[in-house]
This record gives C-alpha cells, sequence and structure tokens, in this order.
C-alpha cells in the first residue's frame, strides 16, 4: 500500500485545507450526528402514511426504500416509524406469492412493477428478525421467516451440486441474472436460524466465494452491478448491449460495505479478507483520481465518468477505512465533514446520498455493531 500511502497524504493535506476554507460547521458526536441526519431523513422522504418517496424518481416509492427505512428504524430504536412504514409496505407492495413488488406510483395509487428486486426482501427480511428482539415483538419473526422462505421458493436458482443462489428478484431466473450487491452475509446467520432447512450457510460461502470470483478476474477488478450466473457456480458478464448495468456503479457499490459489516457483525474472516481487499482496490482508484465518480469499468477499474455522488463516498467508506486509513480520513475531510452533512441534510432530493451517508458513517464510527442484537436472541413464537 505505500504506493497508495504517499499520494494519500497529499489528499488529506488537501482535503484538510479545503475543509478550512470553507464556514466551519458545530462538530457533533457520532450518535447525534446520526440522528441529525436520521431526523432530517423523515422529514425529507418518510411520508406520516409509511411511504418513503424518491423525488429524482417522481416521488415514486420502491421495495428498496421501504426496506431502508425499517431497516435505519430499528438501529435508531425509532419504534414508530418502523411501525408505519411496515405497514404501508405489507399494505401495498406485498404479493401473494410472499416477496414484495418493486415500485409503487402514488400518483395514480397503483403498482407500477409488480416484479420483486430481492434486495428489497432480503432487507425487509433482516429488519423484522432484528425488530423481532429489539422490539420485542416475535410475531415479526414469524413474517420475516415468510419472506425468508418466499425468496428461497420464488427469487432463487440452482446451482452447483444441488445447492441455490437468490436471483435479482421473481424475473430473473430464465437469464440466470444475479446482483451480488443483493447477497447479506450478515443477515444470512439470522435467515439461518429462520429457516435451518434452507441452506442459507452454503449460500453465504457461495457469494463469498462469488465476490472472490469477481476480484480475481484481474489485480484492478471490482464486481458488476448485474452478471450472470452460470449452473455450473461460475460467473459471467452479461450480454453484450443487455439494458442491466455490467459497470462498477450505485449497485456494486453496496459490496464492499457489505463485506465489512459482515466482517464488523460476525467476525467472518471471508467477509474481512474481501472486505480489505475492496477496500485496497477503492483507496487505490480514490489515491490516483482524487474523487470517486459513479461508474467504473469492472476489470480495468477506468473511470467511465466524471460524475460524483455523496453516496459512493458513505458506502466505500469503511472498506477504504479498514484497508488505508490515511485515505479514508482524506474521503471523510473532503466528502463526510459536518458543512457538507449540514448541506445533505436541507436537502430533499439527494434519497440515495441520504441512506449511505448514513450507513457508512453509522458502520465505521461503530454505531451499527452497537445496535444490532444478537441472532442467538431471535425466537419464533
Amino acid at each position: 500500500m505505500t504506493g497508495v500511502l504517499r499520494p494519500a497524504l497529499l489528499l488529506l493535506l488537501a482535503a484538510l485545507t479545503g475543509a478550512a476554507c470553507r464556514p466551519a460547521a458545530a462538530p457533533r458526536s457520532a450518535d447525534a450526528r446520526l440522528e441529525a441526519l436520521w431526523r432530517a431523513y423523515l422529514r425529507a422522504y418518510v411520508r406520516d402514511s409509511g411511504e418513503v418517496v424518491d423525488p429524482l424518481r417522481d416521488g415514486r416509492v420502491s421495495s428498496e426504500a421501504q426496506s431502508y427505512a425499517m431497516v435505519r428504524a430499528v438501529w435508531m430504536r425509532d419504534r414508530d416509524t418502523f411501525e408505519r412504514v411496515d405497514r404501508w409496505t405489507a399494505r401495498h407492495l406485498r404479493r401473494e406469492d410472499g416477496l414484495h413488488a418493486w415500485l409503487w406510483d402514488p400518483t395514480a395509487q397503483r403498482i407500477v412493477d409488480a416484479n420483486s428486486a430481492t434486495d428489497g426482501d432480503v432487507e425487509i427480511a433482516f429488519a423484522l428478525a432484528m425488530a423481532s428482539v429489539v422490539f420485542e415483538r416475535p410475531e415479526y419473526a414469524t413474517r420475516a421467516r415468510d419472506i425468508v422462505l418466499a425468496i428461497r421458493t420464488h427469487a432463487s436458482m440452482p446451482v452447483g451440486d444441488g445447492e441455490w443462489f437468490p436471483s435479482a428478484g421473481n424475473w430473473a431466473g430464465p437469464e440466470r441474472i444475479v446482483n451480488l450487491s443483493y447477497f447479506y452475509p450478515y443477515a444470512t446467520p439470522w435467515f439461518d436460524r429462520l429457516d435451518p432447512e434452507g441452506g442459507w450457510s452454503a449460500v453465504a460461502t457461495r457469494g463469498y466465494a462469488l465476490v472472490g470470483a469477481a476480484l480475481a478476474a484481474g489485480p484492478v477488478s471490482l464486481p458488476a452491478d448485474f452478471a450472470v450466473l452460470r449452473p455450473d457456480g461460475r460467473l459471467a458478464p452479461l450480454p453484450p448491449g443487455h439494458m442491466l448495468s455490467a459497470v462498477f456503479s450505485y449497485d456494486s457499490i453496496r459490496i464492499p460495505w457489505r463485506m465489512d459489516l459482515a466482517c464488523r457483525l460476525h467476525g467472518d474472516k471471508r467477509a474481512c479478507e474481501l472486505a480489505a481487499t475492496l477496500g485496497g482496490r477503492l483507496a487505490a482508484l480514490y489515491a490516483r483520481d482524487g474523487e470517486f465518480v459513479t461508474r467504473y469499468d469492472p476489470r480495468k477499474g477506468v473511470a467511465l465518468n466524471r460524475e460524483s455522488s455523496l453516496s459512493f463516498a458513505g458506502a466505500l467508506l469503511p472498506a477504504v477505512q479498514r484497508a488505508a486509513p490515511p485515505i479514508a480520513t482524506a474521503l471523510r475531510a473532503a466528502r463526510l465533514d459536518e458543512a457538507s452533512l449540514d448541506t445533505l441534510m436541507r436537502a430533499d432530493d439527494r434519497y440515495y446520498d441520504a441512506n449511505w451517508v448514513w450507513f457508512g458513517l453509522a458502520a465505521v464510527d461503530g454505531s451499527i455493531a452497537a445496535r444490532t442484537p444478537k441472532v442467538e436472541d431471535l425466537r419464533l413464537p
């Protein structure tokens, strides 16, 4: 990492100098910072009815948005918000097969895309499982189990010798499309407890292997947003011209965060090693370019645009911190200082940034680890 650390010191100096030139914002404790970000998020994006809207999608509501609010409400111990968002989600997005429709139009008051997105289903199930412990509502665990079973039944594909892996959604089976950011290694111990016959430990092993295979494609390679999972268990790129993203972008930035959190919560050596490898490669990109952009060639690590997003700084911060602390310090000083956070909290059209800045800071500051209950405390009624 010496080749990375040298420019990192220059980045840190530049970041600190730039921060010194901006009006100083009052420092906050980690808990006060998360509380302020959460309250701003509720004001801007969560309706009294429980809908979580994304202004950049014309106010439409996704299962992802609902799931983010639910899991954050558990970590914030905000029972009222959790119950409101959960009720709306179950009433409007739940499908007959137990999965959730991906997209709702509040203007038309109807579902506009009935297909599922597995990340939303996984996150909702994980939020319910934790809520069953945190809010002492065992019936939430029953509902979480129902969703876990629905994922295994309706959003999965066979792979290898008698095993399976989650697909990108109920629609993804024919093309065998997967999204590795839909693999939640920190949730699989919970799902294994909810569904002990489901083979979730094997799913975790398979998921780690797939992330490792994406990184093994080259010395600077990164996972793509979407890929094809062959029946023999090998990853392949999407066919040329496919409508889904085949670059490292808004979906795949969640993979380093998920690996890092599995390391923090469970101490899984596989997760720790993958998070460190990803963090090292991302730190090198930041040291090279002085910024994270929103699209990279997943094999060459070449920036494909010059657009930046605060969600990248938040999502990638924990893994970068694990691999290259000086670069993480530079990144945080340049992009996630108090003045930048205040600007974000005043905005009402930065839904994705507002989520991933919170997730990144909550992970790296240890708040998520401190606020996640033990899986051993999960009880079914």
